[in-house]
């Protein structure tokens, strides 16, 4: 596994552990201590990640992602905490960092993260209290080559999407224990970017509640039993148009 990352807190102890152990993994590592160290090292070299404390003396994680965003457009940030700060976060995430995580760190998750951050490829959301449904799409969906994740409830896929810049969300309308206009509202105050294909086999039962979901801006949506075809075509799609 290769790529190069940019650890930055100013916890040196703390952030040369990070970075040790990232290495493991076969990436490699700069570290530095502060926000302005951060952006004078994005200006000098090319990085495919950073990974940066949120709370810092001087800038804060946030401001100094919005300074690389100017230098480095393409570069993927992930942001740390031991504090809460939901202010903060949601700004971020809101302007595009890839995930927020608390400290400390649980680096089997992180690896995952950085893992699909670093990948280039489409990352989707499938949120249905269908577990069988869940796997099949996801299973479908990674050998047409998206990065797939699934979340069972409401508030597991609320809490995929902090962690995960999703692309495109398949949500079932009909999920506990918020329902699938109640998700989505929430995950799009986070993540705005994101387009929703609600699916759903109560259409008749859920009419309204899908008018809703569609007058909030979700993109389309799918009768179960959902046609593969029909669902692989409006996801190329969607990613044709999010180019333009």
């Amino acid at each position: 596994m290769t790529g190069k990352i940019l650890a930055v807190d100013d916890n040196r102890d703390f952030c040369q552990n990070v970075a040790d152990i990232i290495e493991l993994k076969g990436y490699e590592v700069t570290t530095v201590f502060d926000g302005t160290q951060a952006i004078d090292s994005v200006k000098k070299n090319s990085y495919d990640l950073v990974i940066m404390d949120i709370k810092m003396p001087g800038m804060n994680g946030v401001e100094v992602f919005r300074e690389i965003r100017k230098i480095s457009p393409s570069t993927v940030i992930i942001l740390m905490t031991a504090y809460a700060l939901e202010d903060l976060k949601k700004e971020a995430l809101r302007e595009g960092v890839f995930a927020s995580l608390r400290k400390p760190l649980d680096f089997d998750e992180l690896f995952i993260i950085i893992d699909n951050a670093i990948s280039n490829k489409t990352m989707i959301l499938v949120a249905d209290d269908d577990a069988n449904l869940c796997a099949n799409l996801k299973d479908i969906l990674d050998t047409k080559g998206y990065r797939t994740c699934t979340a069972l409830d409401g508030s597991t896929a609320l809490d995929k999407t902090v962690k995960f810049n999703f692309e495109i969300m398949l949500l079932d309308i009909k999920l506990p224990p918020l329902n699938g206009l109640e998700t989505y509202i929430s995950i799009r105050e986070l993540r705005p970017h994101i387009t929703a294909v609600v699916i759903t086999g109560y259409f008749r039962e859920l009419n309204e509640i899908v008018e809703q979901a569609m007058k909030k801006g979700a993109y389309a949506c799918l009768e179960k039993p959902v046609k593969i075809d029909e669902l692989i075509a409006l996801i190329e799609q969607i990613k044709e148009q999010k180019k333009n």
